[in-house]
């Protein structure tokens, strides 16, 4: 391999890389409305849409070990308080994308953001 074939294959993977943050920055900025889905023991108890500039806005639900409280801003959702002894939940902070999941794993409580929801929102 020449330095020649270094130096293109290096701006190849430089190009990629910055249309791959390119495209994953447009996207997001798109998403105006995103629907969470909030599960304990097993069941769907809420789903909410959060849309960007909303205000904070606090949930109880009912969990095996006792209630938690959810917490959602804007396009964001996190788990602000729960019953159960690691906090790992709670720890976690906000999400925003899909790809990311809050599972309280004592309390059998799973929050996550819809795919299909989103991808709506950036498409339609």
């Amino acid at each position: 391999m020449t330095k020649t074939d270094q130096k293109l294959l290096l701006g190849l993977l430089i190009i990629g890389l910055l249309a791959l943050a390119g495209h994953r920055f447009y996207f997001q900025s798109q998403t105006q409305s995103n629907q969470v889905i909030i599960k304990a023991k097993g069941e769907v108890v809420q789903t909410l849409t959060l849309r960007a500039g909303e205000p904070l806005q606090r949930l109880t639900i009912e969990g095996k070990k006792g209630q938690a409280i959810v917490e959602t801003k804007g396009l964001k959702v996190r788990m602000l308080e729960a019953p159960c002894p690691d906090q790992i939940c709670v720890q976690q902070g906000w999400i925003d994308s899909p790809r990311q999941t809050i599972i309280c794993v004592p309390n059998e409580i799973v929050i996550y953001i819809d795919a299909e929801a989103s991808l709506d929102g950036i498409t339609g």
